[in-house]
């Protein structure tokens, strides 16, 4: 419908024409109306917490209502509401003939909060002037802005039980915290020890994925009840349509979907695609792991802005929440990757060189040396010499074999017997004996001599000689998987 239409409408007394234009005048200053008349009264009611959108509100409509000079309207009425609903002041003027506005009457509501009965705020009247503000009209103080639901949602998005201590829920957060902490300490500690159990770990994932997402609708059942059935309702609700908090929420889960949710179709393809990029050469190069989480902050931050009526919310919430972003994102990438770069890393073995101790197909975790010497009998994950490397250039990068002669040892091998400085080696990890001689030699200072445990099928020590101790990238301690072969290294 025309604009003309809805104003000849609203000059005959469509309430839902004057509730039409009315809400088109707000909406510019990230306000929305509802609208009653009865017997010449027009009820107004805003969301207009502070001071500045109560300024704006009642001269908006003041002007607007003066423009169309409905008849049937000879008293307005504007109620100011707090996030909860709840009137903190009432505006009330009679209109003559549709052109003067006169102020008839000021109402003070108490808030319907936890403040004290004197905190009330009484609405400035829009002809009396204030002597000390050189004739401004008077400003109340501000109100404070009620929590947000969905700001509960966006922490609880962060981490489980954040959303519930912000609504002030403070032992139902903690013990979610507890229950999340504990469950992903006994994940971790069930994958990386050398007893831990591989499959407890996988199979933690679903009840920890659960009380999370349980723990994003509980956040917002804090404040208002919500099932799973009315989730999909809450999402659709006009009222949700310009909150800027459901677009951080959605932009936390995957960048751009939030600015999708507010219709820039354009920038969200930009951010997701930007995301897809980012993730995929980050995993070619280290130096771009900070790029996603940056990139899902600017995303979260711009949806909030982007937003019409994140004009009247405070802007520190949304930046503690980007900050809280970057901090959880940041160390959810950083601490694996130093994890693996400092600590623990991952190999899958390729051949049957380890046969029966290893297969091919076996994945193992590997304790990164960081300057401490391996022992005699440790299976050994190193770079492969240089003279390896020439007498096989297919054999690959890296090795994983047994340590049995340490630096300076006298080393021999006779029927199938390893002696070391004159003592025979027992082993019980073989395939079986050695089908070759070596005759006695002293390992160099800082090298090892390794061997194959699938000894007459292994492409080791005997054949292209000793490891530099700089070659040696750490010591392999656990099958991770598969299923059944999960367990400790010896």
């Amino acid at each position: 419908m025309t604009p003309a239409k809805l104003q000849a409408q609203a000059k005959q007394g469509d309430l839902r024409a004057i509730a039409v234009l009315i809400d088109d005048c707000l909406t510019p200053h990230g306000m929305r109306a509802q609208v009653r008349l009865h017997q010449g009264l027009l009820s107004v009611s805003v969301q207009a917490p502070t001071p500045l959108h109560r300024q704006r509100s009642v001269s908006s409509i003041r002007e607007l209502l003066i423009k169309l000079r409905i008849p049937s309207v000879a008293q307005v009425r504007i109620l100011g509401k707090n996030r909860d609903r709840s009137v903190i002041w009432s505006e009330e003027f009679a209109l003559a003939d549709g052109l003067n506005v006169r102020t008839v009457g000021t109402r003070r509501r108490r808030m319907r909060n936890n403040s004290s009965p004197n905190d009330t705020l009484s609405a400035p009247t829009l002809n009396r002037r204030s002597p000390s503000t050189g004739g401004q009209p008077r400003r109340s103080p501000p109100a404070n802005l009620q929590k947000d639901p969905w700001l509960a949602v966006n922490l609880s998005a962060l981490f489980p039980g954040l959303g519930q201590i912000y609504a002030g829920k403070f032992f139902r957060g903690l013990l979610i915290i507890l229950i999340e902490a504990v469950l992903i300490t006994v994940a971790v500690v069930s994958f990386f020890s050398p007893e831990g159990n591989t499959l407890t770990s996988l199979g933690l994932i679903f009840p920890i994925f659960g009380i999370y997402l349980v723990n994003i609708i509980d956040a917002h059942r804090c404040f208002k009840p919500l099932s799973f059935l009315r989730l999909e309702r809450v999402l659709k609700n006009k009222r949700n349509k310009n909150n800027p908090w459901v677009a951080v929420f959605l932009s936390q889960l995957l960048p751009g979907l939030g600015h999708l949710y507010l219709k820039n179709f354009g920038l969200g393809a930009v951010l997701m695609i930007s995301l897809i990029l980012a993730s995929n050469i980050a995993r070619l190069h280290p130096g771009w792991l900070l790029v996603p989480p940056l990139l899902y902050a600017i995303a979260c931050y711009h949806a909030y802005f982007y937003c019409p009526r994140s004009a009247i919310h405070s802007r520190d919430p949304i930046v503690m929440i980007v900050s809280l972003i970057l901090a959880f994102k940041l160390t959810a990438i950083l601490i694996p990757a130093w994890v693996e770069h400092d600590f623990v890393q991952r190999f899958t073995i390729p051949s049957d060189s380890m046969v029966p101790t290893l297969r091919s197909g076996d994945q193992i975790l590997a304790l990164k040396a960081r300057g401490r010497p391996p022992q005699k009998g440790d299976l050994v994950v190193f770079r492969a010499p240089e003279f390896a490397k020439i007498i096989d250039p297919n054999a690959g990068d890296l090795f994983i074999k047994r340590t049995i002669g340490m630096p300076l040892d006298v080393l021999r091998l006779k029927d199938g017997i390893i002696y070391i400085n004159n003592q025979p080696l027992s082993e019980d990890y073989v395939a079986g004996p050695a089908q070759y001689h070596l005759d006695p030699q002293i390992v160099p200072a800082d090298s090892y001599f390794v061997l194959g445990d699938n000894r007459n099928n292994s492409f080791d020590s005997h054949v292209w000689g000793y490891v530099p101790r700089n070659h040696i990238i750490g010591k392999a301690y656990k099958i991770y998987w598969p299923p059944e072969r999960i367990g400790p290294l010896r």
